[in-house]
């Protein structure tokens, strides 16, 4: 909600279209609807965009700036612009200029706050666990990605390393080793 309430003091408090006693209920809304986005995206499959997005480490993330190409944010800005059109009533139009501009700052600052190895306020793995409600515990995110870029990191050629490379290489070494001699050994492998 810091951030939030930072990155909106231009796009919300200074902003005519939004009341002065309706501020703090939009820049809340914000902090609502990234918080609802993000979980959406992860129970959804969507985990590697969700960690793109919130480390250096891939494409519609911080690191190249693709953070507009990212569909994580395009379906935050959505919605937290209908809840404005909707809730606040504010004219669609603005409500979609002041989505497109808080959005994706707010979450440029938090991924670099998230990817910075000197804040040990916050890293993605705290981040996980909350839009997880925990049940993350014991999967170490940080450190699996960087184990997966030290191991050819981008196996499936998509400019990120992330779950989708472990898969890559998965669904790659069991094509390799689907051919009749590969069964046979691994039939010997599994009667011995």
């Amino acid at each position: 909600m810091d951030l939030v309430k930072q990155q909106g003091e231009e796009t919300v408090i200074r902003n005519p279209a939004i009341p002065d006693e309706q501020n703090n209920q939009v820049l809340g809304e914000a902090g609502n609807s990234i918080l609802s986005g993000l979980q959406g995206a992860l129970a959804g499959g969507g985990l590697s965009q969700v960690l793109s997005l919130l480390t250096n480490r891939g494409s519609g993330g911080i690191k190249d700036n693709g953070i507009m190409d990212n569909p994580v944010v395009q379906q935050i800005i959505q919605a937290f612009s209908g809840k404005l059109a909707n809730n606040y009533q504010v004219n669609p139009s603005q409500a979609s200029v002041l989505s497109s501009s808080l959005i994706p700052r707010v979450l440029q600052e938090f991924g670099n706050k998230v990817s910075d190895p000197n804040d040990k306020s916050i890293d993605i793995n705290s981040v996980m666990q909350s839009l997880t409600g925990g049940q993350s515990q014991g999967i170490n995110f940080d450190n699996l990605l960087q184990k997966l870029q030290g191991a050819g990191g981008d196996v499936d050629g998509d400019g990120d390393t992330d779950l989708q490379d472990i898969i890559a290489r998965i669904s790659g070494g069991a094509r390799e080793n689907s051919g009749s001699a590969g069964l046979a050994e691994m039939a010997k492998g599994l009667i011995h």
